[in-house]
Protein backbone atom coordinates (compact mmCIF):
# COMPACT_ATOMS: atom_id res chain seq x y z
CA UNK A 1 0.00 0.00 0.00
CA UNK A 2 2.90 2.42 0.72
CA UNK A 3 4.29 1.77 -2.74
CA UNK A 4 0.93 2.62 -4.37
CA UNK A 5 0.60 5.80 -2.28
CA UNK A 6 4.10 6.95 -3.25
CA UNK A 7 3.43 6.26 -6.96
CA UNK A 8 0.15 8.16 -6.78
CA UNK A 9 1.91 11.09 -5.13
CA UNK A 10 4.68 10.96 -7.74
CA UNK A 11 2.16 10.88 -10.61
CA UNK A 12 0.21 13.79 -9.12
CA UNK A 13 3.37 15.93 -8.97
CA UNK A 14 4.20 15.14 -12.61
CA UNK A 15 0.64 15.95 -13.65
CA UNK A 16 0.96 19.38 -12.03
CA UNK A 17 4.25 20.08 -13.82
CA UNK A 18 2.83 18.88 -17.15
CA UNK A 19 -0.25 21.08 -16.74
CA UNK A 20 1.96 24.07 -15.90
CA UNK A 21 4.20 23.40 -18.93
CA UNK A 22 1.14 23.09 -21.23
CA UNK A 23 -0.25 26.35 -19.84
CA UNK A 24 3.06 28.13 -20.56
CA UNK A 25 3.11 26.83 -24.12
CA UNK A 26 -0.47 27.94 -24.65
CA UNK A 27 0.30 31.40 -23.27
CA UNK A 28 3.32 31.83 -25.50
CA UNK A 29 1.32 30.64 -28.49
CA UNK A 30 -1.52 33.05 -27.82
CA UNK A 31 0.88 35.93 -27.21
CA UNK A 32 2.85 35.14 -30.36
CA UNK A 33 -0.27 35.12 -32.51
CA UNK A 34 -1.02 38.65 -31.36
CA UNK A 35 2.40 39.93 -32.41
CA UNK A 36 3.08 40.81 -36.06
CA UNK A 37 5.69 38.83 -37.96
CA UNK A 38 8.52 41.23 -38.77
CA UNK A 39 9.50 40.61 -42.37
CA UNK A 40 13.16 40.99 -43.29
CA UNK A 41 13.95 43.12 -46.33
CA UNK A 42 16.95 41.82 -48.34
CA UNK A 43 18.46 43.21 -51.54
CA UNK A 44 21.41 42.11 -53.69
CA UNK A 45 22.74 44.17 -56.60
CA UNK A 46 25.70 44.49 -58.98
CA UNK A 47 26.69 47.62 -60.82
CA UNK A 48 29.09 49.52 -63.03
CA UNK A 49 30.05 53.19 -63.20
CA UNK A 50 32.84 55.75 -63.27
CA UNK A 51 35.43 56.56 -60.62
CA UNK A 52 38.13 59.13 -59.90
CA UNK A 53 41.14 58.41 -57.67
CA UNK A 54 43.84 60.72 -56.32
CA UNK A 55 46.39 59.67 -53.71
CA UNK A 56 49.44 61.89 -53.14
CA UNK A 57 51.21 59.02 -51.37
CA UNK A 58 51.39 57.22 -54.74
CA UNK A 59 51.29 59.92 -57.40
CA UNK A 60 50.68 63.66 -57.94
CA UNK A 61 48.31 62.82 -60.83
CA UNK A 62 44.59 62.09 -60.91
CA UNK A 63 43.38 58.73 -62.25
CA UNK A 64 39.99 58.04 -63.84
CA UNK A 65 38.32 54.89 -65.09
CA UNK A 66 35.61 52.26 -64.59
CA UNK A 67 34.21 51.02 -61.32
CA UNK A 68 32.46 47.69 -60.66
CA UNK A 69 30.42 47.38 -57.50
CA UNK A 70 28.51 44.83 -55.44
CA UNK A 71 25.92 45.81 -52.83
CA UNK A 72 24.00 43.84 -50.19
CA UNK A 73 21.38 45.26 -47.87
CA UNK A 74 19.26 43.76 -45.11
CA UNK A 75 16.76 45.65 -42.95
CA UNK A 76 14.16 44.65 -40.38
CA UNK A 77 11.92 46.31 -37.81
CA UNK A 78 12.69 45.47 -34.19
CA UNK A 79 10.40 45.06 -31.18
CA UNK A 80 11.81 48.16 -29.51
CA UNK A 81 9.72 51.29 -29.00
CA UNK A 82 6.47 49.75 -30.23
CA UNK A 83 8.08 48.44 -33.41
CA UNK A 84 9.32 51.82 -34.65
CA UNK A 85 13.06 51.02 -34.56
CA UNK A 86 14.76 49.36 -37.54
CA UNK A 87 18.16 47.70 -37.88
CA UNK A 88 19.96 47.99 -41.23
CA UNK A 89 23.04 46.23 -42.60
CA UNK A 90 24.78 47.38 -45.78
CA UNK A 91 27.85 45.92 -47.48
CA UNK A 92 29.64 47.51 -50.43
CA UNK A 93 32.57 46.26 -52.50
CA UNK A 94 34.11 48.38 -55.25
CA UNK A 95 36.78 47.26 -57.72
CA UNK A 96 38.18 49.72 -60.27
CA UNK A 97 40.96 50.25 -62.77
CA UNK A 98 41.91 53.85 -63.52
CA UNK A 99 44.43 55.54 -65.83
CA UNK A 100 46.32 58.83 -65.54
CA UNK A 101 45.76 61.59 -68.08
CA UNK A 102 48.54 60.38 -70.41
CA UNK A 103 47.59 56.72 -69.98
CA UNK A 104 51.15 55.80 -69.02
CA UNK A 105 50.25 54.27 -65.64
CA UNK A 106 47.22 52.73 -63.95
CA UNK A 107 45.75 52.23 -60.50
CA UNK A 108 43.98 49.13 -59.23
CA UNK A 109 41.61 49.91 -56.38
CA UNK A 110 39.69 47.61 -54.04
CA UNK A 111 37.48 49.00 -51.30
CA UNK A 112 35.05 47.21 -48.98
CA UNK A 113 32.68 48.85 -46.54
CA UNK A 114 30.27 47.50 -43.92
CA UNK A 115 27.71 49.79 -42.26
CA UNK A 116 25.28 49.04 -39.44
CA UNK A 117 22.51 51.50 -38.58
CA UNK A 118 19.57 51.95 -36.21
CA UNK A 119 16.75 54.18 -37.46
CA UNK A 120 13.56 55.52 -35.95
CA UNK A 121 10.70 55.39 -38.47
CA UNK A 122 8.27 58.28 -38.87
CA UNK A 123 5.10 57.36 -40.80
CA UNK A 124 4.22 60.82 -42.09
CA UNK A 125 1.48 59.70 -44.50
CA UNK A 126 0.11 56.42 -45.78
CA UNK A 127 2.68 56.39 -48.58
CA UNK A 128 5.57 58.44 -47.18
CA UNK A 129 8.06 57.43 -44.49
CA UNK A 130 11.17 59.03 -43.04
CA UNK A 131 13.89 57.19 -41.11
CA UNK A 132 16.49 58.95 -38.96
CA UNK A 133 19.27 57.46 -36.88
CA UNK A 134 22.90 56.67 -36.35
CA UNK A 135 25.27 54.28 -38.08
CA UNK A 136 28.68 52.74 -37.46
CA UNK A 137 30.93 50.95 -39.90
CA UNK A 138 34.32 49.86 -41.10
CA UNK A 139 36.07 50.84 -44.33
CA UNK A 140 39.07 48.88 -45.62
CA UNK A 141 40.92 48.58 -48.90
CA UNK A 142 43.90 49.72 -50.90
CA UNK A 143 45.21 51.37 -54.07
CA UNK A 144 47.95 49.80 -56.20
CA UNK A 145 49.96 51.99 -58.58
CA UNK A 146 51.76 50.35 -61.49
CA UNK A 147 54.50 52.99 -61.73
CA UNK A 148 55.83 53.01 -58.17
CA UNK A 149 58.56 50.55 -57.26
CA UNK A 150 59.33 51.10 -53.57
CA UNK A 151 55.85 52.06 -52.33
CA UNK A 152 53.34 50.72 -54.86
CA UNK A 153 50.40 50.32 -52.43
CA UNK A 154 48.44 52.78 -50.32
CA UNK A 155 46.36 51.05 -47.64
CA UNK A 156 43.10 52.47 -46.30
CA UNK A 157 41.47 51.39 -43.06
CA UNK A 158 39.18 53.24 -40.69
CA UNK A 159 36.31 52.91 -38.25
CA UNK A 160 33.49 55.43 -38.38
CA UNK A 161 30.49 56.68 -36.44
CA UNK A 162 27.96 59.00 -38.05
CA UNK A 163 24.34 59.69 -38.95
CA UNK A 164 21.99 58.26 -41.53
CA UNK A 165 18.61 59.24 -42.97
CA UNK A 166 16.12 57.59 -45.35
CA UNK A 167 13.10 58.92 -47.23
CA UNK A 168 10.77 56.30 -48.75
CA UNK A 169 7.73 56.94 -50.95
CA UNK A 170 5.23 54.48 -52.44
CA UNK A 171 3.46 55.26 -55.71
CA UNK A 172 0.58 53.06 -56.86
CA UNK A 173 0.51 52.38 -60.61
CA UNK A 174 -2.37 50.16 -61.74
CA UNK A 175 -2.65 48.57 -58.29
CA UNK A 176 1.12 47.84 -58.27
CA UNK A 177 3.33 49.60 -55.68
CA UNK A 178 6.41 51.34 -57.07
CA UNK A 179 8.76 52.36 -54.27
CA UNK A 180 11.25 55.22 -54.39
CA UNK A 181 13.93 55.56 -51.75
CA UNK A 182 16.74 57.97 -50.99
CA UNK A 183 19.36 57.44 -48.28
CA UNK A 184 22.12 59.75 -47.11
CA UNK A 185 24.87 58.73 -44.73
CA UNK A 186 28.00 60.46 -43.57
CA UNK A 187 30.45 59.81 -40.72
CA UNK A 188 31.04 62.43 -38.05
CA UNK A 189 33.96 60.73 -36.29
CA UNK A 190 36.53 58.31 -37.71
CA UNK A 191 39.63 56.49 -36.56
CA UNK A 192 42.04 56.36 -39.53
CA UNK A 193 45.18 54.49 -40.46
CA UNK A 194 47.60 56.94 -42.11
CA UNK A 195 51.40 56.61 -42.57
CA UNK A 196 53.81 59.54 -42.52
CA UNK A 197 54.74 61.33 -45.72
CA UNK A 198 57.32 59.23 -47.58
CA UNK A 199 57.15 56.43 -45.00
CA UNK A 200 57.36 52.91 -46.42
CA UNK A 201 54.99 50.20 -45.19
CA UNK A 202 58.00 47.90 -44.98
CA UNK A 203 59.54 50.00 -42.20
CA UNK A 204 56.64 51.09 -40.05
CA UNK A 205 57.83 52.03 -36.58
CA UNK A 206 55.57 50.96 -33.75
CA UNK A 207 56.52 54.08 -31.80
CA UNK A 208 55.22 56.42 -34.49
CA UNK A 209 51.63 57.55 -34.57
CA UNK A 210 49.94 55.97 -37.61
CA UNK A 211 46.34 56.02 -36.28
CA UNK A 212 44.43 59.28 -36.09
CA UNK A 213 41.01 60.40 -34.88
CA UNK A 214 39.54 62.48 -37.68
CA UNK A 215 36.76 65.04 -37.90
CA UNK A 216 35.26 67.30 -40.56
CA UNK A 217 38.50 69.31 -40.52
CA UNK A 218 40.67 66.58 -42.05
CA UNK A 219 38.15 64.06 -43.31
CA UNK A 220 34.88 64.12 -45.25
CA UNK A 221 32.76 61.35 -46.73
CA UNK A 222 29.27 61.05 -48.18
CA UNK A 223 27.22 58.22 -49.61
CA UNK A 224 24.05 59.04 -51.55
CA UNK A 225 21.78 56.12 -52.49
CA UNK A 226 18.76 56.60 -54.77
CA UNK A 227 16.70 53.55 -55.76
CA UNK A 228 13.41 52.52 -57.35
CA UNK A 229 11.75 49.12 -56.95
CA UNK A 230 9.29 47.48 -59.34
CA UNK A 231 7.35 44.32 -58.29
CA UNK A 232 7.51 41.30 -60.59
CA UNK A 233 5.73 38.11 -59.49
CA UNK A 234 7.29 37.05 -56.18
CA UNK A 235 10.41 39.19 -56.42
CA UNK A 236 11.06 42.88 -56.86
CA UNK A 237 13.47 44.42 -59.34
CA UNK A 238 15.62 47.18 -57.90
CA UNK A 239 17.55 49.87 -59.80
CA UNK A 240 19.98 51.93 -57.70
CA UNK A 241 22.31 54.87 -58.19
CA UNK A 242 25.10 55.31 -55.63
CA UNK A 243 27.34 58.35 -55.37
CA UNK A 244 30.29 57.90 -53.01
CA UNK A 245 32.77 60.58 -51.96
CA UNK A 246 35.77 60.06 -49.70
CA UNK A 247 38.51 62.58 -48.81
CA UNK A 248 41.25 62.69 -46.16
CA UNK A 249 44.14 65.07 -45.54
CA UNK A 250 46.47 63.80 -42.82
CA UNK A 251 50.29 63.98 -42.48
CA UNK A 252 50.43 66.24 -45.56
CA UNK A 253 48.92 63.39 -47.59
CA UNK A 254 45.76 63.95 -49.61
CA UNK A 255 43.45 61.16 -50.73
CA UNK A 256 40.29 61.62 -52.81
CA UNK A 257 37.97 58.95 -54.12
CA UNK A 258 34.61 59.51 -55.79
CA UNK A 259 32.40 57.17 -57.80
CA UNK A 260 29.05 57.17 -59.61
CA UNK A 261 27.75 53.62 -59.92
CA UNK A 262 24.47 52.25 -61.32
CA UNK A 263 23.24 48.98 -59.84
CA UNK A 264 20.64 46.42 -60.90
CA UNK A 265 19.39 43.68 -58.62
CA UNK A 266 16.49 42.10 -56.79
CA UNK A 267 14.90 42.57 -53.37
CA UNK A 268 12.46 40.56 -51.31
CA UNK A 269 10.67 40.47 -47.96
CA UNK A 270 10.66 37.13 -46.19
CA UNK A 271 10.59 35.36 -42.83
CA UNK A 272 11.35 31.85 -41.60
CA UNK A 273 8.52 29.50 -40.66
CA UNK A 274 8.97 26.35 -38.59
CA UNK A 275 7.52 23.10 -39.87
CA UNK A 276 3.92 22.63 -38.81
CA UNK A 277 3.48 26.26 -37.73
CA UNK A 278 0.50 28.14 -39.11
CA UNK A 279 1.19 31.23 -41.18
CA UNK A 280 0.69 34.48 -39.33
CA UNK A 281 -0.93 36.95 -41.73
CA UNK A 282 -0.31 39.86 -39.34
CA UNK A 283 2.96 41.05 -40.90
CA UNK A 284 5.13 44.12 -40.32
CA UNK A 285 7.28 45.33 -43.21
CA UNK A 286 10.02 47.93 -43.17
CA UNK A 287 8.69 49.92 -46.13
CA UNK A 288 5.00 50.35 -46.89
Amino acid sequence: MKSQDSNACFNAKWQKWLLLFAFCLLSVSLFGNGQPVRLKYVSRSAGVGTVGVFDSYLSPLKYRGLNFGFMYEAMQMLKWNDGKISFQQQYFTDVSQTLNGTETAYNLTLFSEADYAFHYRFDLTENFQVFAGTQAGIFIGGIYNSRNQNNPISLKMNLNLGVSGIAAYRLMLKSQPVRFRYQLGFPAIRMLFAPQFGQSYYYLDGNENIFFASSFRNHSALKNILSVELPLNRITLRATYVHSFYRTKINHLLTQYYSNTFYAGISKNFYSVRAGKKENRNQATVFK
